[in-house]
């Protein structure tokens, strides 16, 4: 590989892609229902891949979980909105599970260093308490 993944034309518009997508419970579902179908089928991913994606999925959900409250305000759903921890993770999932990405089975390694950068910087934003 030459140059990092997450400096590509290919990450940039996945990127611009999980913006749009961060507010949307239905994009998300379904960001997470095409994850499951091309990155967890036996066989494609090694258990290093599926460690971060639980952590992955784990974000998302969450984000999920909070963009359904009740009683959500226009602010908070603006915070939701921008929420970096989740971007940087729909940024990483949606690079993944797009045809410009090398495949799985063909390039782990390419895969592995995206997702857990993805999931390293996720994690850093999380609060600790």
């Amino acid at each position: 590989m030459t140059g990092s993944l997450r400096d590509s034309i290919a990450f940039r518009a996945s990127r611009e892609a999980a913006k749009a997508m961060i507010g949307e419970i239905d994009a998300l579902r379904w960001l997470l229902h095409v994850v499951d179908a091309r990155l967890r089928a036996p066989g494609v991913a090694g258990v290093a891949t599926h460690l971060h994606l639980d952590i992955a999925e784990a974000i998302v959900d969450a984000h999920i979980e909070e963009l359904a409250e009740p009683g959500l305000t226009a602010e908070r759903l603006a915070q939701l909105r921008t929420d970096p921890r989740c971007l940087v993770i729909v940024s990483a999932l949606h690079f993944l599970t797009t045809p410009h990405c090398p495949a799985a089975a063909d390039d782990d390694e390419d895969e592995l260093e995206i997702l857990s950068w993805a999931t390293d910087v996720a994690r850093c934003e999380l609060p600790v308490s």
